[in-house]
């Protein structure tokens, strides 16, 4: 299902860093904190959810956050691609599976060994997650996931310190349909 309010919230600079109350896949109604926006949208329906719109919707984010608990389920929900070079190598490296962050990444050290290297014409983007900010070039790489081969986009981390490698929602979300089954410790890639 398509949701007609995120692609609003993309649209409308308005909602940016705001709280928005959503009913019918429609936004119903925009407020700075949660008591305003519970007042405002239950004078409207009783049946409505709400969003926190992050600050900037122009930028990539990349949000490895975690929270240690109490109890957990010691399991990175992690998965093995294969990076295919040029002379037809393939090594395969285990990455997290986000579908969190808008983009895959790989760190400094990987993407030298991949070949990665800053040109003249790259631009310098700069992504955005819980821990701060980093810089970062746009990098693409084929890969291969269970057999398949594709050509991903990479954000190529520029803090040699951040060992982060991740593979997020664009291009391969849209390739494949992704089941998480955290008690089995399994991740399931199946083509589209």
């Amino acid at each position: 299902m398509k949701n007609e309010w995120q692609k609003e919230i993309f649209r409308n600079r308005e909602y940016w860093g705001k709280i928005i109350a959503i009913s019918d896949d429609k936004i119903i109604a925009v407020a700075d904190d949660y008591n305003e926006i519970r007042e405002k949208a239950l004078k409207i329906t009783k049946n409505f959810s709400c969003f926190t719109v992050p600050k900037r919707m122009d930028v990539y984010h990349i949000r490895p956050f975690r929270i240690k608990s109490i109890q957990r389920h010691e399991w990175i929900p992690s998965y093995q691609i294969g990076f295919v070079f040029d002379s037809g190598e393939l090594i395969q490296k285990d990455m997290l599976i986000d579908s969190g962050a808008d983009i895959s990444v790989v760190n400094y050290q990987f993407g030298e060994v991949l070949g990665f290297r800053k040109d003249t014409h790259d631009i310098s983007y700069t992504a955005e997650g819980f821990a701060g900010s980093v810089n970062f070039l746009l990098k693409e790489q084929i890969i291969e996931i269970d057999g398949f081969r594709f050509t991903n986009r990479f954000a190529w981390l520029q803090d040699a310190e951040l060992n982060d490698m991740i593979i997020g929602r664009e291009i391969v979300f849209d390739l494949f349909d992704i089941e998480f089954k955290q008690a089995d410790e399994e991740i399931i890639f199946k083509k589209r």
